[in-house]
């Protein structure tokens, strides 16, 4: 089974989460996509963060319904702090014969050769990236230089998705400042940050 990883904290999760999960879907043609939200990020782990369980209980109501996605949460089973090399590996054991695939902004791309075991990553996973406005894209050739591999163990391919300029911390100080968020995050994910006053000043 080909299994798209979409990481992130989803404080909240939005439109653009889903919609980008949607296309790497159909475009790499992925049997499903696991949303695992990160239990406690190596770099917000100084940051207020909503509980796990929240979070993750916004996923299951943004993807509800949608049968090739769900939400993994081994993150919260790992030991601290959350590593993509160290899940890419527990999720080899626990899933042998699947093939993963990192979803990701190309924003993201030259910073993986500074992550925790990038050659592990990049031996795991497969990457499966949306470009990014104003962002030089990383060819496979340019990333393999980087990490210092050979081209051929670089599993690259882009998605075109359109541009949803929709970010989380956005929609945390607008829920901050009484503003409205409505077609921006599922309905159902409004209401529960409406019921659970989540982000809200008081």
């Amino acid at each position: 089974m080909r299994i798209g990883i979409f990481g992130g904290t989803f404080d909240p999760v939005h439109m653009g989460h889903l919609i980008l999960a949607e296309q790497c879907r159909a475009q790499a043609e992925l049997d499903e996509v696991w949303f695992m939200p990160n239990y406690i990020p190596p770099h917000k782990a100084d940051k207020g963060v909503t509980r796990f369980e929240q979070r993750c209980e916004m996923l299951g109501f943004a993807i509800a319904g949608h049968g090739a996605f769900k939400v993994e949460v081994i993150e919260k089973e790992l030991p601290e702090p959350s590593y993509t090399a160290r899940t890419l590996e527990k999720l080899h054991e626990q899933h042998p014969g699947s093939e993963f695939f990192l979803l990701m902004g190309s924003d993201c791309l030259p910073d993986l050769p500074g992550w925790y075991e990038p050659k592990l990553v990049i031996e795991r996973a497969g990457l499966v990236v949306v470009p990014r406005p104003g962002v030089m894209l990383w060819t496979a050739e340019r990333l393999a230089k980087a990490l210092k591999v050979e081209v051929s163990a670089v599993r690259l391919q882009f998605v075109a998705c359109p541009m949803i300029e929709i970010a989380s911390r956005e929609l945390r100080r607008a829920i901050t400042d009484g503003m409205s968020i409505r077609y921006m995050v599922p309905r159902a994910v409004e209401e529960f940050i409406r019921n659970h006053k989540l982000y809200s000043a008081g």
